[in-house]
């Protein structure tokens, strides 16, 4: 099966970008260092020689390591998950960092294609049985199973497209690629993570071979005359996928394009079911590069299957040679190689990393050396071939079309997959950003953490210098998870976000003094005016079109036209730089007493609230005085901005309250929605809201001073009170970025988009920095049952005296495996889940005489309200 031939257009609709990747191959934890090994020719083989010949296979390093706190996972869970599944769960982490892409805010349907290869994990754990009586096959199963791998993504990181788990052997991954493919092409989902993960566990070399297919010496030779089998390896990999068209559109970084795949099965036609065929495999390649539109004399390289058998390694290079011969006659044009040499075979995993390095070599320009070859197996004609197999770097440029390659794995039982990549198209112009001031966010889950990001950062714009500090900010503004600790800073250019992310600079790295939850923020209009708003508002009217909109809704059009002319916007004289904080306390300090100083005052007002809002900061409430109490108003749907406009002209121009009154009747205010507060923050009742009278004395009333205005709510100290002040990027740039900051350490959610407007693309930076810990069961541990005990604690009876909460407190952290349990933090969000809670109230059970089930602990998840629960069914039942 092939990508359809009639979906393939002249405009590239069904070509899929690689935005993102993430990797752990021995020898390296991340996609630079693999790219570094592979450039260099490190052979990252681990071997051992012992009596019974050479142990040989790609290690990973610590895989028993894992972030189990990043993902809400407990101490407890985490032991039991397969080691090769938290790593696969990091690598979806890394990759989609890589990208730029915030699952959380995405708003199309991210997939997941993947697959694991077997260990023996699940079978340590029944090995215990005895000592790990609490735990169920059904536990052990749903957390080692390949069919959660996918699933298990999907629910840790909130993904709502499909997840499918891929099972293909040594094909696995590639086949995830190309279903991945299909269901973008499908419309099944709007961004794909395709990949594969293979950890073998306990990771130790074992030179045993049951079958003989592994190399005596533990050298992959792929090609060579020399070569006498495979060597084994562990290994992850994920890419992010997404519409080519879509990605360009939304200023994705593209590494590579995949213009086409295809998979199909041997039918029987190799000499056995473990056996190669030659026609299988020519005709993937052959269906995938007429998927693709191209003719293979345009695909210069091949990543091949590569395995270093002496059977396999003939029928690859002879499919090839069919499939290309039906297009082309040439010789030695095409460049093969093996990253297979470099690592081993990393079975589920071993497509994946054939990917990625390809696509790697694509960005670079670099083909990397296929290691260990030396004089080609006699049973290979690469003379008469299109094939050569690159042995030294070679760089790679295009001519007259795009560079391409080919990528394939093959598998026991006839699974064959090939895809075609082409080198990413050259990125449009941009518009430079008008000001150098960026501000970078960052968050974490912890503080530590949040240093570790900090430093990162700092020594990859080192590194970096030249990438765009628009682009650095668009990329951590919207494509990193919000998490809880934060810290921002405000920076002028690349050298200057180096010395202040390095803290020399402390006034302009400001981070949130406790961990930022969600809390409502509240607009405040602080009455005043003065000649420095209305030059910011002149401004603002010209170059913000939101602004104004917000000013023509008010009527005040004519007036600001007038005002940008009499002000000479773009003169020093209004002096952009300056600070936005006004100055007077005096409505008619700069304007008279004129109707056209009011509409302007009213309409900068409500223009810069409108402003505020396209930014994604929406009030849950406003609070004004006198005058900018209608400016509140008109925000909360109180009034029409138009009517509340007309309002404030009329109020300045004292009228009888009778009149007045007459009016506001006739408008008739609505019901606001959302909360109003007056200057010195006492609510507005929702009968003062509608009533006309309120309103008529309200605007009879003198304006506050701005400090006088408190700046705090009373009745609730946790909202964020936030001071409308005029400006904006094109007005004051640093301190309106630093307010967004400010709000945004609150726990504000910020449109990102609206602020830059669409100018800036997303580019590779570090990713989140895991705080690992150790988290496994050894079978030849000296303990077993001390190993056991600390996964599933016995149950302890309570002595007489002590108090129900705290027996239960001790359980939430025996059982989590958690020294710090607060009493009303959830059993879930501590890790705990559906079948860990039924094994719990099964425990709480054996410790007090009370019937609990399951549902109970949904209903009272904290371990005060099960505490409370338990005290008053013992007291009902009369057991206490």
């Amino acid at each position: 099966m092939s990508t359809a031939d009639a979906r393939q257009s002249a405009d590239g609709a069904t070509h899929i970008a690689v935005i993102g990747l993430a990797c752990r191959f021995p020898g390296a934890r991340d996609p630079e260092a693999f790219w570094h090994n592979l450039l260099n020719g490190t052979d990252s083989i681990t071997r051992l020689t012992g009596p019974q010949g050479v142990a040989a296979r790609g290690l990973l390093e610590d895989p028993e390591w894992f972030d189990a706190d990043y993902f809400g996972i407990s101490p407890r869970e985490a032991r039991v998950i397969n080691p090769q599944q938290r790593i696969f769960l990091e690598c979806a982490v890394e990759a989609l960092e890589n990208a730029g892409c915030d699952p959380v805010r995405h708003s199309g349907a991210v997939g997941v294609y993947a697959g694991a290869g077997e260990n023996a994990y699940a079978q340590i754990l029944k090995a215990g049985r005895a000592q790990l009586s609490s735990i169920s096959d059904w536990e052990i199963r749903v957390a080692n199973g390949p069919d959660f791998l996918c699933s298990r993504v999907a629910h840790k990181l909130g993904l709502r497209g499909p997840a499918v788990a891929v099972q293909a052997a040594c094909a696995t991954s590639l086949v995830a690629v190309h279903l991945a493919i299909q269901g973008l092409l499908n419309g099944d989902c709007d961004l794909a993570l395709a990949g594969g993960v293979t950890v073998r566990v306990p990771s130790t070399l074992d030179s045993s071979d049951e079958v003989g297919i592994l190399s005596p010496d533990g050298v992959c030779r792929a090609f060579d005359t020399d070569a006498r089998g495979i060597v084994g390896g562990d290994g992850a990999g994920v890419v992010v996928l997404k519409r080519l068209a879509e990605a360009v559109a939304d200023g994705d970084r593209v590494d590579a394009v995949i213009r086409g795949s295809a998979v199909n099965n041997d039918g029987g036609g190799g000499i056995g079911f473990t056996a190669p065929g030659v026609d299988g495999q020519a005709s993937v390649i052959a269906s995938a590069q007429r998927a693709a539109g191209v003719d293979a004399r345009s695909c210069t390289y091949v990543e091949t299957h590569g395995t270093g058998t002496p059977l396999g390694d003939p029928v690859e290079i002879a499919a090839l040679t069919k499939a290309f011969r039906r297009t082309t006659d040439e010789r030695g044009f095409c460049g093969v190689g093996s990253v297979k040499t470099n690592i081993g075979h990393t079975d589920a995993a071993a497509g994946i990393a054939g990917l990625i390095k390809t696509v790697l070599a694509l960005k670079h320009g670099v083909i990397p050396p296929s290691l260990h070859f030396a004089t080609p197996n006699p049973q290979i004609d690469f003379e008469a071939s299109p094939f050569r197999v690159i042995t030294q770097p070679q760089e790679w440029k295009a001519q007259e079309a795009p560079l391409r390659a080919g990528v394939s794995a093959f598998s026991v039982g006839g699974n064959n997959a090939h895809v075609v990549l082409e080198q990413a198209p050259r990125p449009g112009h941009l518009c430079p950003q008008p000001s150098s001031w960026q501000l970078l966010p960052l968050s974490a889950r912890t503080p530590a953490a949040l240093t570790a990001a900090t430093d990162r950062l700092a020594e990859h714009l080192r590194a970096n210098p030249r990438t765009p500090l628009a682009d650095v900010a668009w990329t951590l503004q919207t494509g990193r998870r919000e998490h809880g600790y934060r810290r921002f800073a405000l920076v002028d250019g690349a050298a200057d976000a180096v010395r202040v992310l390095a803290g020399e600079q402390s006034d302009r790295c400001v981070t949130a003094p406790q961990e930022t939850g969600s809390r409502p923020l509240i607009f405040r209009f602080p009455g005043v005016d003065s000649r420095m708003e209305h030059a910011r508002w002149a401004r603002l009217y010209e170059v913000e079109p939101v602004f104004r909109r917000s000013v023509d809704d008010c009527g005040a059009r004519a007036e600001f036209q007038a005002l940008a002319a009499s002000l000479r916007v773009g003169d020093d004289t209004i002096q952009p730089g300056h600070s936005v904080r006004s100055t007077s306390t005096d409505m008619t300090s700069s304007t008279g007493t004129d109707d056209s100083g009011t509409l302007i005052a009213f309409a900068g007002w409500y223009a810069s609230a409108r402003m505020w809002s396209r930014w994604g900061v929406e009030p849950a409430g406003a609070v004004g005085e006198g005058f900018t109490a209608l400016v509140a108003a008109a925000v909360a749907g109180v009034f029409e901005p138009t009517e509340a406009a007309r309002l404030a002209v009329m109020a300045f121009r004292e009228p009888e309250a009778v009149a007045l009154e007459q009016l506001i009747r006739r408008i008739g205010p609505r019901a606001p929605a959302m909360p109003l507060w007056t200057g010195d923050m006492k609510r507005v009742s929702s009968a003062q809201v509608t009533d006309p009278a309120y309103w008529a004395a309200c605007l009879r009333q003198q304006s506050r001073t701005a400090h006088e205005v408190p700046t705090a709510l009373p009745d609730d100290t946790r909202r964020v009170v936030l001071d409308v002040e005029a400006g904006g990027p094109p007005a004051d740039e640093q301190t309106a970025l630093r307010m967004l900051g400010d709000l945004w350490l609150t726990g504000a959610r910020i449109d990102w988009s609206a602020v830059h407007e669409g100018r800036s693309r997303r580019v590779a930076l570090p990713t989140y920095p895991f705080e690992r810990r150790r988290y496994i069961v050894e079978v030849d541990e000296p303990s077993l049952s001390h190993a056991a005990s600390a996964i599933i604690p016995a149950p302890t009876a309570p002595s007489p005296e002590a108090k129900t909460l705290d027996v239960i407190t001790a359980l939430f952290s025996e059982f989590l495996e958690l020294p710090d349990i607060e009493p009303d933090e959830s059993f879930f969000d501590l890790g705990g889940d559906s079948l860990m809670a039924a094994r719990f109230v099964a425990q709480v059970r054996e410790v007090f005489p009370v019937d609990l089930v399951p549902r109970n602990l949904f209903e009272a998840p904290t371990a005060v309200a099960l505490a409370t629960l338990i005290d008053d069914r013992m007291t009902a039942e009369g057991t206490r």
